[in-house]
């Protein structure tokens, strides 16, 4: 499971120098969430609003790309969709992150998560080893044997990169492919399963009535 923690305060106490945060792991729950909340003292009546003040997330590039007030349902939906990755995919979306094209919000972020198939993403780290896998394993061009040794395969790597726009990350040499990106987010809606917000349930504070009131009809003076 993908690390994906936010240190969520209470906004109200922060702006007057008093912070009161919590961390809280995502995906989470409704539950999880409530109890965080009450420990920062958002109840939902006079303290409504949180900060995030930091993020620990184990793929680079992700925290970044998030704010101080993004939504927690929206927090949940993408941790949960990042959960839901299998190691090929969590490979392929580190890299589209480390790329950057679609890295700069929450809406991004949950966005690339559907469209992993947009990028094509090769094993090699750099521009020589880029060139070298054109040339043997793409067969981009034919080259004599005796040729190799005077052929500058990091210039021809490097070359084909910024032509298609691509990116060497920590996970391979990423470029976007043919299949276009489908925007399945639209930033605002988030789906009722990743809804988790929900403020402490209040409770009600009753003053238990006496048995033997003096306004009970059966003490009432003749």
């Amino acid at each position: 499971m993908v690390e994906f923690t936010a240190n969520i305060a209470n906004l109200q106490t922060y702006n007057i120098g008093l912070t009161r945060s919590i961390d809280l792991s995502f995906p989470t729950t409704t539950e999880q969430v409530q109890g965080a909340l009450y420990r920062i003292g958002v109840y939902g009546i006079r303290c409504q609003e949180v900060i995030i003040l930091d993020y620990s997330i184990g793929i680079k590039g992700v925290a970044r790309a998030l704010g101080e007030y993004t939504h927690i349902d929206e927090l949940n939906y993408l941790a949960s969709r990042i959960n839901g990755l299998d190691p090929e995919e969590l490979l392929k979306f580190t890299a589209a992150v480390e790329h950057g094209e679609y890295a700069n919000s929450a809406e991004d972020l949950i966005n690339l998560t559907y469209n992993l198939d947009h990028y094509e993403i090769y094993p090699v780290q750099n521009a020589e080893e880029y060139g070298l896998w054109l040339v043997d394993e793409l067969l981009t061009m034919e080259l004599p044997e005796q040729a190799r040794d005077y052929f500058d395969f990091e210039a021809y790597g490097e070359a084909t990169a910024i032509n298609e726009g691509g990116t060497f990350t920590s996970q391979g040499y990423v470029l976007a492919g043919p299949e276009p990106f489908q925007k399945v987010y639209d930033g605002q809606h988030v789906p009722e399963q990743f809804k988790v917000f929900q403020y402490p349930i209040q409770q009600k504070i009753t003053v238990p009535r006496s048995n033997r009131s003096r306004d009970s009809p059966r003490h009432k003076r003749p």
